[in-house]
């Protein structure tokens, strides 16, 4: 027996030499065909050029960091030293790949290679080393950047880092990727280590091409809008457009151009409506065309880039496919113009949206550009309910690239804790568009939210399909800066919501996870009394609309609206201070100013309730009126209207007291009907307005009687505001708004408010604004009054 346990002992220490043998035999291989980044004692030096571009400094500081956080070991095991040549065992930062000839100069690459002794990271252009660097990080440890901030950075651990010998390359998918952020330290460094650029300029220009003095000195430049010569009293103004049919303003504003010495320049049209209206104009504009239910001004604006770009061969010019101008104008456009396609792609929602976009990006592709680029409106801020639109960045990206655009831009400025993913999978998508798109945001789940990732993933998919599902017609942007955006997120869904937060709590076992948890929470709660609000702003505005309203509910429902909006003031301060990224959205005016309780305090003027709700409101204890009606033909017998159908029927009211004024649109219908009463159809934002003088501290009154239709984001309200002696609105002024529904019962709008101490004139105006399908308002008995002292 003893015998027998002695050779198997022996045959175990010879397997078991055999065993070392190979693994040294390995380890000696390994070491021989690869660089050792670091184990469990040792580092390398990150190696820079002396005198480097502060990209190449933030990069080698990236790769300290990064390195460290995997190891495990302290930043100092990988120091940054700047010498001529790499040392050995280094990884060397060095800058610029060179182009080669023949290589096009809007070519980007980054590269690394592992050698004996050192590993070259590199990239063209040089300012793209970040990029390079952060692409190697993902490349070789698994570092991702979800989100700004340490809660975001996800590095995973490991004893040792070895990279065989070899080279590889990426050349990014589009040459320009750049999102909109916000400005704070650490958006900026999310922005870089995910690999964002910008190539191209672009912005509405005109302001910066045409100034005032330019219009002085040549007065056939400024645009002639409403029978007048338009000239923008500084160089700040925006709202207006050149008349860019004149002769000599494509050599005007090459000339400015030329000044410059810019790789890139932006020529986009001013954000305006105020195009010139010359009968030059007009003519090179020809047969009134219609493109997305507004005027095609396209064959007018490109006609003009054109001419700009050929007088500036080798620079790129950045103009705008917007608003007037989206579709193709139906020549071929300069190789060196570069348009940005605008558009809200979380339309894609609608099929039919989706696929009349894909066409037109097809359309400018085939123009003739060297760059398409598109532009996108990701927000974030100012929404205060989550807006990931997943699905429209995983769809419309990667078919922008298949289908030949190659820059990027999107107003984005995030609520970090509201929007989840959505920035990170698109500069993930910017940067490889054949990634999946479903495997991205698997990676995201996996390693942001680790233990807590079914209940997070369920979160996001139910946020999306509150946008997906929402009610037919799309249009741009539908409930930006709207209060009527919390229809999207009812009772119901919200109590999911919170359950799977909830979920992903009691899921979360590591304190990195608990702290994103957390922090996801907070933004979430700022989400739940937004909606809380404007809930119980709605059901007061109901209930002070009903004919003869119960006191003491209107009472009660009032006293919700305050203590509702006082919850959540308190609820957002405490998010912003504690997590300041979570919510970027503050509590706006635009919410703020439509404030039912003061119809219901207007219903209520002659109790006891009624006095005590005007007084918790800042106002009078009465609402007494003088009896004198400031407004001049308040039942529009003296006021003759043109109806306005075509692009340049800005104005409307031809005659009267009254200003009538708003955009055209291919639906839009304004007549001034039988018994003198206003209707709007279809109409895309209109105003119907009068100003009357006032006295600083006096109170005033405004009411109107409306029928209406109402669609979710639709605006139809009353407002009250004030200006100063020079015209200037002072405030946003205040609003009362129909909530959705059908109004064919007639019902009285009525807000008040004391004149500021600056006021001089007193306005009462109605709007209509997003009306879609058969939406429409009537309005009839404006009155506007001064309270009794």
């Amino acid at each position: 027996m003893r015998t027998c346990r002695q050779a198997a002992a022996l045959l175990a220490t010879v397997l078991g030499l055999a065993v070392l043998s190979g693994c040294r035999k390995e380890g000696e291989e390994a070491a021989a065909s690869s660089f050792l980044v670091f184990d469990q004692g040792h580092g390398c030096v990150v190696s820079l050029p002396e005198n480097p571009s502060p990209e190449a400094r933030r990069a080698a500081k990236l790769i300290q960091h990064t390195l460290a956080k995997a190891s495990g070991l302290s930043e100092n095991r990988f120091p940054i030293r700047e010498q001529e040549q790499a040392s050995p065992g280094s990884i060397r930062v060095e800058g610029s790949n060179h182009r080669k000839v023949g290589e096009p100069r809007l070519g980007e690459k980054v590269s690394w290679r592992a050698m004996p002794g050192r590993v070259v990271i590199s990239s063209y252009p040089a300012d793209a080393i970040e990029a390079a660097a952060a692409w190697f990080l993902e490349q070789t440890t698994g570092a991702r950047w979800f989100m700004p901030g340490k809660l975001g950075e996800h590095v995973p651990r490991r004893t040792e880092l070895r990279l065989p010998f070899g080279e590889k390359q990426h050349s990014p998918s589009f040459i320009s990727r750049n999102l909109g952020l916000g400005g704070s330290p650490e958006e900026k460094e999310w922005w870089s280590r995910n690999r964002l650029r910008a190539w191209f300029r672009h912005g509405h220009a005109m302001s910066g091409l045409f100034s005032p003095d330019d219009m002085r000195r040549n007065p056939d430049y400024a645009p002639l809008v409403n029978g007048a010569k338009y000239f923008p009293a500084s160089a700040n103004d925006g709202n207006w457009q050149p008349n860019i049919a004149a002769v000599g303003a494509a050599e005007h504003a090459a000339t400015i151009l030329r000044q410059r010495r810019e790789f890139s320049s932006a020529i986009g049209m001013n954000d305006s409506m105020r195009f010139d209206q010359s009968p030059q104009t007009r003519e090179l504009i020809g047969a009134p065309r219609w493109f997305r239910l507004k005027p095609d001004y396209s064959k007018l604006v490109f006609r003009f880039v054109n001419e700009v770009a050929k007088r500036v061969p080798g620079r790129y010019l950045g103009a705008y496919a917007y608003d007037w101008t989206e579709d193709t104008p139906g020549f071929p456009i300069e190789r060196n113009v570069v348009p940005y396609l605008t558009a809200d792609r979380s339309e894609w929602h609608n099929p039919e949206f989706a696929e009349e976009d894909r066409a037109l990006i097809r359309r400018w592709v085939a123009a003739g550009p060297e760059v398409v680029g598109l532009y996108d409106y990701y927000y974030g801020a100012p929404f205060l309910v989550p807006r990931p639109t997943l699905y429209a960045v995983g769809q419309s990206i990667p078919f922008a690239h298949q289908a030949g655009v190659r820059a990027f831009y999107a107003e984005v400025f995030p609520n970090w804790g509201l929007d989840g993913p959505k920035a990170w999978l698109a500069a993930q998508l910017l940067w490889d568009a054949t990634a999946k798109p479903d495997d991205l945001l698997e990676t995201y789940y996996r390693d942001f939210w680790r233990e807590a990732a079914a209940p997070m993933r369920e979160y996001f998919a139910l946020c999306d399909e509150q946008w997906r599902n929402q009610p037919k017609p799309s249009y741009w942007l539908k409930y930006f800066k709207d209060e009527q955006q919390h229809l999207l997120f009812p009772t119901g869904v919200r109590m999911k919501l919170r359950g799977l937060i909830e979920a992903a709590r009691q899921a979360a076992q590591a304190d990195l996870t608990r702290q994103r948890v957390e922090f996801f929470a907070k933004a979430f709660s700022v989400t739940e009394a937004f909606c809380g609000w404007q809930e119980s702003k709605g059901r007061l505005s109901h209930l002070a609309l009903l004919p003869a309203p119960d006191a003491g509910q209107l009472r009660a429902a009032s006293q919700a609206v305050t203590d509702s909006g006082i919850h959540l003031r308190q609820i957002h301060a405490a998010t912003v201070k504690a997590a300041p990224l979570a919510v970027v959205a503050k509590v706006m005016g635009e919410f703020e100013r439509n404030d039912p309780r003061r119809r219901a305090g207007w219903r209520l003027r002659e109790s006891a309730d009624g006095a005590d709700l005007l007084a918790s409101l800042g106002g009078p204890v009465a609402l007494r009126l003088t009896g004198q009606e400031l407004l001049s033909d308040t039942l529009l017998e003296k006021t003759r209207i043109k109806p306005p159908t075509g692009s340049m029927d800005l104005e409307w009211v031809t005659q009267g007291a009254w200003r009538g004024h708003g955009e055209p649109y291919e639906t839009r219908r304004v007549i001034l009907g039988p018994g003198n009463i206003l209707a709007m159809r279809g109409c895309k934002q209109e105003t119907f307005s009068q100003f009357a003088a006032a006295e600083p501290g006096r109170w005033y009154v405004a009411r109107v009687r409306v029928r209406a239709k109402v669609s979710p984001g639709n605006m139809t309200y009353l407002i009250l505001n004030f200006q100063d002696e020079g015209r200037r609105t002072l405030g946003l002024g205040l609003v009362d708004r129909l909530p959705a529904g059908d109004y064919s019962a007639e019902v009285e709008l009525v807000t008040w408010a004391q004149a500021p101490a600056k006021a001089k004139h007193v306005g009462l105006g109605v709007r209509a604004l997003n009306q879609v399908g058969d939406d429409y308002a009537t309005f009839r008995d404006f009155t506007l009054q001064a309270a009794a002292p």
